[in-house]
């Protein structure tokens, strides 16, 4: 892969280490090798690794299957499963493998860091650092600091993610699901809502979205737009309207069915839709192309 030549002032050559090479971690990695980063990538599972190693966007990364000492590491990027225990479990041994020079990022979409550090001994080093999927193309990164975390490390990390060319945004502080994964939570709860109370179907509800918040959010934010179109009407609209939203606290019916019945969505071939007939990396390509376009026109 062609790397991109940093600009002037932009950061020199640095390791990281990559820990997992699932769907996130390895276009993570993807991503980072354009760069001037030394990448190494910890995948346990021999089957996986194998099929990393054969990706032609990938040949760059020095791939590792048991974890070892690395001269001079920067920054350790987790993006295992995403269960609370086996992260806390890796983040204990990573703080008694590592030296405290290295600072521990976690690609967690939804646990508290604090939550995530409770093992540690050395808590200030971890940060949260949650890229958004397909990772390799999306700006945004989410730059979550505990109430543990060191200014310097939350420094050193948003340097690192602006040197190559990244857009992270430091949270002032934690919260559970951050801030995209709220509004994106909130947003599928009311979506998931509709289809079950029969006012549209999913493929109906989707174009709705589509073809207006969708088109409109991708270059005026929520807030931007209730600006332009008055705070007063929106008032209006809302005290009529918040009173009907969906509230559950728990995942709706329709969801938990899905869930009973296996039906992950694509990686399962159904969901709210049927996948079986459809060509899926076809399908993704196409998705990644149309979502380049968008952030050239937007950035």
């Amino acid at each position: 892969m062609k790397k991109v030549k940093p600009n002037e002032g932009e950061l020199t050559m640095q390791k990281v280490l990559i820990i997992g090479g699932g769907f996130m971690g390895s276009a993570i990695a993807k991503y980072f090798v354009q760069y001037n980063v030394d990448v190494y990538l910890y995948e346990p599972n021999m089957e996986r690794l194998q099929q990393l190693k054969q990706q032609s966007d990938l040949h760059e990364i020095t791939f590792l299957q048991q974890l070892e000492q690395i001269d001079d590491l920067s920054f350790v990027f987790e993006a295992i499963v995403e269960n609370l225990q086996a992260k806390q479990s890796l983040f204990e041994q990573l703080d008694s493998f590592y030296g405290r020079e290295v600072t521990f990022c976690t690609n967690t979409s939804s646990y508290l860091i604090s939550d995530i550090a409770v093992n540690m001994l050395h808590k200030e080093r971890l940060i949260g650092t949650h890229f958004f999927s397909p990772a390799h193309i999306t700006p945004l990164i989410e730059v979550v600091p505990s109430a543990y975390t060191a200014q310097e490390r939350a420094n050193a990390t948003m340097e690192f993610l602006q040197g190559v060319c990244k857009k992270p945004i430091l949270l002032k502080r934690e919260i559970e699901g951050f801030v995209a994964n709220r509004l994106q939570s909130a947003l599928a709860r009311e979506a998931m809502s509709l289809v079950e109370k029969g006012i549209v179907t999913a493929e109906e509800l989707d174009f709705i979205a589509k073809m207006s918040l969708g088109v409109r959010l991708a270059h005026t934010g929520p807030l931007e737009q209730r600006d332009i179109n008055g705070l007063d009407t929106h008032y209006a609209i809302v005290d009529h309207v918040y009173p009907t939203l969906e509230n559950g606290t728990k995942p709706l019916a329709i969801h938990h069915a899905k869930i009973e019945a296996k039906q992950y969505g694509m990686k399962t071939n159904q969901g709210f839709y049927d996948w079986s007939s459809i060509d899926k990396q076809q399908y993704l390509a196409e998705k990644e192309k149309i979502l380049i376009d968008i952030i050239k026109l937007v950035q």
